[in-house]
């Protein structure tokens, strides 16, 4: 049997917080919440669904904050958090950072 893992944070997706935390799982509270949008799909969920764990990546920017909406997740790594892309534009020159991957190291082009 496969394994959802373990779950450090249980929050109501009206709480949710996806710039620190990753949601792997969804639970509903009360169906009567319904419908929910869930990474753009509109779900009506039959009654069954209430209280299951559903496994599922949830995207913030395509989730619809519903209060019998429960998710489960974990805070991100503090590693994931690193500045990369472009740092600073002056008079047309652009200078980006990014992070080499085999050694973990800023690098500048």
């Amino acid at each position: 049997m496969e394994t959802l893992g373990n779950f450090r944070l249980m929050e109501l997706s009206t709480d949710a917080d996806f710039v620190n935390n990753v949601y792997s799982a969804f639970i509903i509270i009360d169906n009567t919440g319904a419908p929910f949008t869930i990474n753009g799909t509109t779900y009506t969920p039959p009654n069954e669904w209430d209280g299951q764990v559903i496994p599922l990546r949830i995207n913030g920017n395509t989730t619809t904050p519903n209060s019998n909406l429960m998710l489960l997740g974990n805070p991100k790594d503090p590693a994931l958090n690193v500045p990369t892309g472009l740092i600073s534009s002056t008079g047309g020159t652009e200078q980006y950072q990014f992070v080499n991957i085999k050694t973990g190291l800023p690098t500048n082009g």
